[in-house]
């Protein structure tokens, strides 16, 4: 099936939304069918809340961009991405505990410290 000009140009703008910033990017995909993306909606607003200055959150639609999502790895809704200066470093393809995301993005901003 041939992409439309439009659909490539929006696709282009969220991979460069997703992968052209210097901080940890946390992706949040959904769907608005999935009742695990609404339950991961309410714990990612949460994180974010909690990581203010230190992460970016980029919300994707999986119907959407679902193209783009499959080249990073990701198989549904909902997931999370982390992405580091353009780079996957965590792809998980299932719902996460509110705990079990702030300690992954706890590691990952250590790295951060540890490497920059």
């Amino acid at each position: 099936m041939k992409k439309s000009a439009e659909t490539n140009m929006q696709e282009k703008s969220k991979m460069a939304e997703i992968s052209d910033y210097h901080k940890l990017t946390l992706v949040e995909v959904r769907a608005n069918w999935s009742g695990g993306s609404h339950l991961m909606d309410l714990i990612v607003n949460r994180v974010e809340k909690q990581f203010d200055s230190q992460i970016r959150v980029v919300r994707i639609d999986f119907e959407t961009h679902r193209e783009i999502l499959f080249q990073f790895g990701v198989e549904g809704a909902p997931a999370i991405l982390l992405i580091r200066k353009g780079q996957v470093v965590e792809v998980i393809n299932e719902t996460l505990s509110q705990k079990n995301l702030e300690g992954l993005i706890h590691i990952h901003l250590l790295q951060d410290n540890c490497f920059n």
